[in-house]
């Protein structure tokens, strides 16, 4: 039996290491998912200093939020139309990716309009899906049904570059952004808290700018791969081997279940609608839980909310980590079986501590940090599943990210 399970577990990591050149692409999206984290995240720790730039409560926040979200919407609806796009010029989309936020982030601190500030974070939501679009369809089409491993992986980089970014802006906050005020202390869970007016901006300048760069320098070595794309996709060891399917539009279930149109079109909408509650929650929790923090309830000040959200994503990279390990020698669905039962005793907490106990300071950093655990491997694992049960072709996964993107529109807007 031992002999067995170290046989199994030899093949299943020669599976990866017999693809050099798939692994070094892999490594770079890694990167690339640190640089997602932290410019995406960047949001977080500054949500009040932009707020009173632009004279708005978390209410104008959500909205703002919520824009980012309907351009992610917006941007995967187009990949699922254009799904040759996709196909093809994945790295280019990378690309663009990552120019786009240069632009962007650049601007942010500068804005005092709410309008503009909707635009720019449409363009960011852009710029999401462009990540989103092109790293997962170039990560399930070189490694196929042993996609999960670098899934997870991959999307590691995300927490990390969400910790760095809060550690790196902590100086720029922690002695300049005053408390929120509170009108009435009966009203701290409504979206009517006010942002303190007389803030200034000029210090998140500095972390803006710098992001900006670092972005622009992520899109330089995309536009590497792109220029390389055709010499290395015609290695064999590059191209996928073509699958049998039945003569059939690219955009029909049929084609995403290798010729099965009722189980491919019931399969695909239950994934789309688990992708809903997936991106919901998981994208509103990060973006709104150090501006909770810093309700008067609790009486922390910026650098103990700033080391509550860098806890949340400690454990986020804890995560992601471990299972990315530990789906090399277990399947996607064994591992969300196990993600899933911690969710349920996770929710089961956070309603008894909200409605029956109360929550206290010390409650909120443990019960913050144990959702960032849970959370983390839940969508790159999600998708790898996909992958098992579905062949996720561009037009499938646009409409799953977009599954996502209602899904962070409509909480955000609810949390704001």
């Amino acid at each position: 039996m031992a002999i067995e399970s170290t046989s199994k577990t030899s093949f299943c990591v020669k599976i990866y290491l017999s693809h050099p050149w798939k692994l070094f692409k892999s490594g770079y999206l890694v990167l690339t998912w640190i640089m997602l984290g932290f410019h995406l995240e960047l949001i977080g720790p500054t949500m009040p200093t932009l707020a009173s730039n632009i004279g708005v409560t978390y209410s104008g926040m959500g909205s703002v939020l919520a824009s980012r979200s309907a351009g992610y919407l917006v941007a995967n609806l187009l990949g699922s139309i254009l799904q040759n796009i996709v196909k093809n010029h994945s790295e280019g989309l990378l690309f663009l990716a990552f120019f786009l936020p240069t632009i962007a982030i650049f601007a942010t601190p500068f804005v005092t309009s709410l309008v503009l500030m909707c635009v720019l974070f449409f363009i960011q939501g852009l710029s999401k899906s462009f990540t989103d679009l092109g790293g997962n369809n170039l990560l399930l089409r070189m490694w196929d049904v042993n996609a999960a491993a670098p899934l997870s992986t991959v999307h590691f980089g995300y927490p990390i570059g969400a910790v760095v970014v809060n550690l790196f802006v902590r100086p720029f906050i922690t002695q300049n952004v005053l408390p929120i005020n509170v009108t009435n202390n009966n009203r701290i869970n409504s979206t009517l808290s006010l942002i303190n007016a007389r803030k200034l901006n000029s210090n998140i300048v500095i972390p803006y700018s710098i992001t900006a760069i670092l972005c622009f320098l992520i899109a330089l070595g995309h536009i590497f791969f792109y220029v390389n794309y055709a010499g290395v996709s015609t290695n064999p060891d590059d191209v996928n081997i073509p699958m049998n399917k039945e003569n059939s539009s690219p955009y029909s279930p049929r084609t995403c279940c290798r010729g099965f149109f009722q189980y491919g079109l019931t399969l695909s909408t239950i994934f789309i609608m688990y992708a809903f509650c997936m991106g919901g929650n998981s994208q509103t929790f990060s973006k709104f839980f150090f501006s909770f923090l810093k309700f008067e309830k609790f009486n922390l000040s910026n650098a103990a909310a700033s080391s509550g959200i860098t806890l949340y994503w400690l454990s986020h990279s804890v995560g992601r980590l471990a299972f990315a390990m530990i789906s090399i020698f277990l399947s996607a669905d064994k591992c969300l079986n196990i993600i899933w039962f911690g969710s349920l005793c996770l929710a089961t907490a956070w309603l008894i501590f909200v409605w029956i106990i109360g929550l206290t300071s010390t409650d909120l950093f443990i019960l913050g940090a144990v959702t960032g655990l849970l959370f983390a491997p839940i969508f790159p694992l999600s998708f790898g599943f996909f992958n098992q049960r579905l062949n996720v072709i561009p037009m499938l996964l646009g409409f799953l990210l977009s599954g996502t993107a209602l899904g962070a529109i409509t909480l955000n807007k609810i949390a704001g």
